[in-house]
């Protein structure tokens, strides 16, 4: 999920979050309750903030590799370069 994205679902998920005014439907006034979460809206809310989690896990794990990969590598050039075998000594 790009950047763009992500901000509109989050805008998306903020306006779901917050509350309508009671003036805004005519059956409020009458003393009907109305819920500001549909169902499906608040389902889509829970999809949405599920969907944040695993995308969060899934970077945090792709740093974390990252990280590992990039110390593996660098130990192997710093062997390299202690063994006299750099690019200048072919």
């Amino acid at each position: 999920m790009e950047e763009k994205e992500l901000r509109e679902r989050l805008s998306e998920l903020a306006e779901a979050l917050t509350p309508l005014p009671a003036s805004s439907d005519a059956r409020a006034s009458q003393g009907t309750y109305v819920p500001h979460l549909s169902q499906p809206c608040g389902r889509k809310v829970e999809d949405m903030i599920d969907h944040l989690r695993l995308r969060l896990k899934y970077l945090t794990f792709d740093l974390e590799a990252t990280r590992r990969e990039n110390r593996y590598l660098r130990q192997m050039l710093e062997r390299r370069t202690n063994m006299g075998d750099g690019p200048d000594n072919t």
